[in-house]
């Protein structure tokens, strides 16, 4: 484009020149290039005159300026060169000067202007690379947070990296993300929100927990959030108390595919708002869809595993998980030289309940034994669901006989109190098989069989009792009859 100004110019000022080499008045430009003067001519001869330089020649008292190249005229001509003048007479020299001048100016005002259409135009191409190589680096941050979900990684390792990915994207921002209770973080005993935010101190993210945990656990008593507005307000004064003096904020809410509150990405503005604030409600939306992907993907993988390895009916740990946790006793005991006990426990009379009331009844009564009996065992051990009616113990930290009866006897204990089914009183027992580490067995599939038949001559003993692998069955008053009965 630069290339083509200075021929653009050239022409420009040969055009002026030229101009400026033509009389006004009654002074025309004429071609000469020969020299005749002849005054005997006829009418409607060919005159032709020759000049080295520019002159004047009057010609039927008409004046031409005259140049090299021919002049023809039809009449009677008169032809004589007045005067030979130089081209760079002070006239000349002035309109030339001039329009110098005036290709000059237009010249730099031309320069200019493409100057700043070229410079807004780089602006434009840097603004267009940025902002692209923006979206490829906010797109390989979704493809990381995406394979973290798909390798079923917990949510706070997938949702930092996208909290660095908005970072990124929203520049002068902190970001971060809440989401709804997992079940594994608790605030004063209660669920709470989890809280990602690399970004901020982690005093200021011990003190907005509450509020997060308010929206998104349940107001508790004196809250009075109701809106976005309150939460951001609330948050921003939490952060201004501790030090940190933000400009502002946004949030998007992240809901799950059943319309439950998944979580929020919150992004608090340092020193300025936004550039180009539309870009950064896209951000904060595609970020919070994220959000609302990884908490159903979670839920659902945890559900899978809960449903893997737990009963479906009664949600205690199934078979399957009784023997890992088995596994795992075995290894801590011989790692500490400690005791254990395990206890089998097979309800007396659960038939006659499934003959009488039917199976929705008996599923019903399975339910009620077993929340009794979690109750009487403390959170370490595990209670397991084995089989129909059948379930598995395992007391760590036994320290011996003595303590194993006492849990062995509380967990009978636990059915005496009769269970309503269908309006009526249902009243049940338990016979329970004891095997004692390292005493009864020192691999799990031997306690296991000693403890299952140690339940068996339990329940040949009378039903209702206690029977440890290696001794007599305990003889107790029981409170409840062998069998089932109805009240």
């Amino acid at each position: 484009m630069f290339k083509t100004v200075p021929r653009r110019l050239a022409a420009l000022l040969a055009l002026l020149c030229a101009l400026v080499g033509c009389k006004c008045a009654q002074e025309r430009s004429v071609p000469l290039s020969y020299i005749v003067t002849s005054a005997d001519s006829a009418v409607g001869s060919r005159i032709e005159a020759s000049a080295t330089a520019t002159c004047r020649a009057e010609i039927d008292e008409t004046r031409y300026s005259l140049t090299s190249s021919n002049l023809v005229t039809h009449s009677l001509p008169s032809v004589s060169i007045l005067q030979e003048s130089w081209w760079w007479d002070a006239r000349k020299i002035f309109w030339v000067l001039l329009a110098a001048a005036l290709v000059s100016a237009l010249s730099s005002l031309w320069i200019v202007l493409l100057r700043q259409k070229v410079e807004v135009r780089t602006r434009e191409l840097q603004f267009s690379v940025e902002a692209k190589r923006k979206s490829q680096h906010f797109d390989a941050a979704r493809n990381q947070v995406l394979e973290a979900i798909v390798r079923n990684a917990p949510p706070p390792e997938s949702m930092e990296n996208l909290v660095f990915a908005v970072q990124e994207q929203i520049e002068g921002s902190v970001c971060a993300v809440a989401l709804s209770p997992d079940g594994k973080s608790f605030l004063d005993g209660e669920p709470s929100a989890v809280l990602i935010a690399p970004g901020l101190p982690e005093d200021l993210q011990r003190q907005i927990l509450p509020v997060l945990s308010s929206v998104l656990v349940g107001p508790s008593e004196g809250d009075v959030l109701h809106t976005d507005a309150d939460v951001m307000a609330t948050i921003l004064e939490t952060a201004k108390s501790a030090g940190m003096d933000f400009c502002d904020a946004d949030l998007a809410i992240a809901f799950s595919g059943t319309g439950e509150l998944a979580g929020l990405v919150m992004v608090f503005f340092q020193e300025f708002f936004p550039a180009d604030p539309e870009y950064a409600t896209r951000i904060l939306q595609s970020a919070s869809r994220l959000v609302s992907l990884a908490r159903d993907h979670w839920y659902m993988h945890e559900r899978l595993i809960f449903d893997a390895r737990h009963d479906s009916l009664t949600g205690l740990p199934n078979r399957t998980v009784s023997e890992d946790r088995l596994e795992q006793a075995l290894a801590r005991a011989q790692r500490r030289k400690q005791m254990f006990a395990v206890l089998c426990i097979d309800l007396d009379g659960f038939k006659a309940v499934n003959d009488n009331f039917g199976h929705l009844a008996g599923d019903e009564l399975l339910r009620a034994v077993s929340t009794r009996l979690r109750a009487r065992i403390r959170h370490s051990d595990t209670l397991a669901r084995i089989g129909g009616d059948e379930f598995l113990a395992i007391i760590e930290d036994c320290h011996g006989d003595t303590a194993a009866l006492a849990v062995a006897e509380s967990l009978v204990a636990s059915l005496q109190e009769a269970i309503i089914l269908e309006g009526k009183a249902v009243s049940i027992s338990g016979s329970v098989g004891i095997a004692m580490y390292p005493t009864d067995g020192k691999h799990a599939s031997e306690l296991k069989r000693n403890a299952d038949q140690a339940m068996y001559r339990a329940k040949a003993s009378g039903r209702g009792e206690i029977c440890f692998w290696s001794a007599q069955p305990v003889t107790r008053n029981k409170a409840t009859p062998a069998t089932s009965s109805l009240s």
